[in-house]
């Protein structure tokens, strides 16, 4: 070799590593992005500090809004915050919302006092589980008819939306009228059915609601649930709205349950995301089942900018989603709820991927799960089915017809856990075996009346649903397994109980959840093995850990929540827990303070 060209080889990769090295050092010495700290205190009027307050912050140019909660000497203080105009508020049960605005500039320090005034007429503040609280219990059959009407009249949406009305027991009748025959998704079909356990109840609800909540009655004894205090406190809420592509200018809810004077938001506008999936880039991927020109959503944490994702159908409207996963290869497979199949979206290409069921395997419902060997699962009414997804091959697992199958988990074995919140069991899919064999949970034991004969037959004879329940379900609803300790956790809705089940022995323990009438929904789990509830009746979650067995409660800054899936991003540390707002077109991001600088 000649020396020209040793002193090439010698040369070249010294300069190209120097001009790398100063780029390096001119990207780094570039600032970082404006930002601006923002603290103060919330006093009472009499000038007690108050601990537990949200206090929510709102930039004038973005589309999402950052909440934290005071200490014990009423001081907050919030994360780093963009430059821009912001409007400031804190409200709490039982007090006027302090607002207050402020304009926070690069690098600067602002301080907000803030003063919560008492109110007097607090009850449209209140969350489903204090206002199922405050209805009288004081004689048997009360507290009877209290539990038919949590079981009946909660299913598909908060009591609070309800009791924040009142009317005579006729009035009531005519709401029961409706809602018998009223679909989940809103609307009553001419013609249908009434639903056959509200309709056996609706008289007594009926008498029972138009004495406790009646235009003349007696304002209630309002139980309030507490202000979080400790860790419970120390945690950041990040709220996302999100734009509707069917609507004129990207248009966003305006009474979604921010302001919590005006008390629990209507949901046929604030419908949209159902679940939540978070990729490997910490995109927020979503299901909508009721948005008409999306199939698929896909939120940008860092901008709360929004891509719209539509498979179109027959008629060029957007086929909906419910649950969705992500398989080893970072696709999507969704719970496809018009055709009653899986769907796989591949999110590099935006395409989608139909995998039509074969005649004799039945209309799936509306949950997908995945077992450790990457087979695709979603239930039916007689079980479930597995695809899978590399030769599009369906095999079904079929029992008898159950009052009502629903979600699904799979265990480390590749056994498939299917809850029926209808009754009182789950069933389990041996798909080894091939054979479905079932673990019962114990009916409800009643404390403080009688289960009547009436509710015994309706028990025994009537089509029970994950909606409509006696005194007597538990109705296990969504579930998650941990794969590493062999364990499957269930949220048992009616009886507000979570429920371990050993996937090997099948021994089912339970633990009450701190507040009755907050409805655990769904529940997923963390890589520290900590098990994360929702609650659709309560505007809370809950974080259930096995070690201590106690239950943590977080509280969420908007009312009307009624949220369905929860979902635990484990890449982060401490975990990051993802909510879908399901009644108020929202999804929220909750981070634990030692995580904050963590990109």
């Amino acid at each position: 070799m000649s020396r020209i060209k040793v002193l090439s080889h010698l040369i070249f990769p010294a300069i190209l590593a120097i001009g790398i090295c100063c780029l390096a050092q001119s990207i780094l010495a570039q600032p970082a992005p404006a930002t601006a700290i923002l603290s103060g205190t919330v006093k009472s009027s009499d000038g007690k500090a108050l601990e537990g307050v949200g206090v929510s912050a709102r930039n004038a140019a973005e589309t999402f809004t950052t909440t934290v909660y005071t200490d014990q000497t009423g001081r907050y203080s919030f994360p780093s915050l963009s430059s821009g105009q912001y409007k400031i508020w804190a409200q709490a049960v039982g007090f006027e919302t302090a607002t207050a605005e402020a304009v926070l500039a690069g690098g600067s320090k602002k301080q907000v006092e803030l003063t919560l005034p008492v109110l007097a007429d607090f009850h449209r503040q209140l969350s489903g589980t204090e206002w199922a609280a405050s209805l009288p219990e004081d004689t048997p059959n009360d507290l009877r008819m209290k539990t038919v009407f949590i079981n009946n009249c909660s299913g598909c949406h908060q009591v609070s939306f309800l009791l924040q009305n009142r009317f005579d027991a006729a009035g009531w009748g005519a709401v029961m009228n409706l809602m018998q025959t009223m679909l989940s998704i809103g609307y009553a079909p001419e013609g249908k059915t009434p639903d056959p356990v509200i309709h056996a109840y609706k008289d007594e609800l009926a008498e029972y609601l138009g004495r406790v909540r009646g235009a003349g009655n007696a304002p209630l004894n309002f139980k309030l649930l507490p202000r979080p205090t400790g860790e419970a406190a120390q945690i950041v809420v990040t709220e996302y709205d999100l734009p509707r592509a069917d609507m004129p200018d990207g248009w966003t809810m305006k009474h979604n349950g921010t302001d919590w004077s005006e008390g629990t938001p209507s949901r046929y506008d604030g419908r949209a995301a159902h679940d939540v999936a978070v990729d490997k880039g910490g995109y927020v991927w979503f299901a909508d089942d009721a948005t008409p020109e999306r199939t698929l959503g896909k939120l940008d944490p860092h901008t709360g900018r929004v891509t719209d994702y539509k498979l179109a159908d027959p008629a060029n409207a957007a086929e909906s989603s419910h649950a969705l996963v992500f398989d080893r290869q970072g696709n999507i497979w969704f719970a496809n709820g018009t055709e009653g199949s899986p769907t796989k979206f591949d999110p590099e290409t935006g395409k989608f991927v139909r995998f039509p069921r074969p005649e004799g395997i039945p209309y799936s419902g509306d949950f997908i799960t995945l077992d450790p060997k990457g087979n695709v699962w979603s239930p039916h009414r007689e079980g479930a089915f597995k695809l899978d997804p590399v030769t599009g091959k369906y095999t079904n697992y079929s029992a008898a017809p159950a009052k009502a199958n629903y979600d699904l988990a799979a265990d480390k074995e590749g056994n498939v856990w299917v809850s029926q919140p209808g009754g009182n069991r789950m069933a389990r899919v041996d798909a080894n075996a091939g054979k479905i064999d079932n673990v019962l949970l114990d009916p409800v034991v009643s404390k403080g009346f009688d289960v009547t004969d009436k509710d015994r037959e309706i028990s025994a004879t009537l089509s029970l649903t994950p909606n409509t329940a006696t005194p007597l379900e538990k109705g296990p609803r969504r579930s998650a397994a941990d794969r590493e300790t062999d364990t499957v956790w269930v949220c048992e809705f009616f009886a507000d109980r979570l429920a371990k089940i050993d996937a090997r022995t099948k021994k089912v323990t339970e633990y009450p959840l701190p507040h009755r009438y907050s409805q655990p929904y769904g529940a997923t789990v963390d890589k520290n093995h900590m098990v994360w509830i929702t609650m659709l009746n309560s505007d809370r979650i809950a974080r259930f850990d096995p070690a201590t067995e106690k239950f943590t409660e977080f509280v969420l800054p908007t009312r009307g929540t009624e949220i369905r899936h929860i979902q635990v991003d484990s890449s982060t540390n401490p975990p990051t827990v993802w909510l879908p707002y399901d009644r108020t077109n929202k999804i929220a991001r909750i981070q634990f303070r030692p995580s904050l600088s963590t990109p």
